[in-house]
């Protein structure tokens, strides 16, 4: 609005020139510009003001005249943005927004052909732990083999019984947030290191949203201890805030390493 004003008050001066005055003759006569641009500007303004004040008033009588249906109106808007929202988002998850690791173009989920109970031939992407590893050694020249499970939902207990809670958790090679290219936010993540020797190392790291959730990003959260069945885990580590496990769509609330 500033930028026409200007151009309007220029034209007029212009036009003025044109018929023969002189340009500071002009400038005089035609007064303080700014004073000129704070008069257009609100000749205009008010107008546009007085007609939302109007429609506003007119909008609130039509809602309190016909309630039901107004009511029905504004639901259906909130429930279908809501929907929407929802869909993009799980669209975005699943579809759009790549693995915050590095390299995401160069993972692949590995499966293979087997007979199954029934036998005819099936199509599986688990194994177990021992062919996993013979898997490993046999690709480790060309490859890192990760072995990563589903995030299930387990009660989880700190403390007492009292304290059991329900969260999304995963169990993953201890080398896998080194592939990934991962940086903790607090504390260390799993390493080779933690795999070496079955059960010697019962650690898990947590995601950023659990720790700020549930701890309120509590330093001290750093070497507490929960319990999962008869085993006992201590957390070592915050995830990176971007991660947030490797199902898009599924939010892991904790990481932790294979034991077997």
């Amino acid at each position: 609005m500033s930028r026409e004003i200007d151009e309007e008050l220029q034209s007029h001066i212009a036009e003025a020139i044109e018929q023969g005055r002189e340009p500071a003759e002009a400038r005089r006569a035609f007064g303080p510009t700014l004073r000129r641009r704070e008069e257009s500007r609100d000749v205009r303004l008010l107008p546009w003001l007085d007609s939302l004040r109007a429609d506003a008033i007119f909008g609130w009588r039509q809602i309190t005249k016909k309630k039901v249906t107004s009511a029905a109106a504004i639901l259906s808007l909130a429930l279908s943005i809501g929907a929407c929202t929802s869909a993009f988002r799980l669209i975005d998850a699943l579809l759009l927004r790549p693995l915050p690791v590095a390299a995401p173009e160069r993972l692949y989920a590995f499966s293979y052909q087997g007979i199954g109970f029934d036998g005819k031939f099936q199509t599986r992407d688990n194994c177990e732990y021992p062919m996993f590893r013979q898997l490993r050694a046999a690709v480790k020249d060309e490859a890192d083999l990760l072995a990563i499970t589903y995030a299930n939902r387990w009660d989880l207990t700190y403390g007492s019984d009292q304290e059991m809670e329900k969260a999304y958790l995963q169990y993953v090679s201890g080398w896998m947030f080194g592939s990934f290219g991962l940086r903790p936010a607090l504390g260390r993540l799993l390493t080779e290191n933690d795999d070496l020797k079955p059960g010697a190392h019962p650690y898990a790291v947590v995601s950023y949203d659990y720790w700020s959730r549930r701890f309120g990003r509590d330093p001290k959260a750093i070497g507490r201890t929960f319990r999962m069945g008869n085993d006992l885990y201590q957390i070592v580590g915050v995830a990176g805030e971007r991660f947030t496990g490797t199902e898009p769509g599924t939010v892991t609330r904790r990481i932790v390493q294979f034991q077997q």
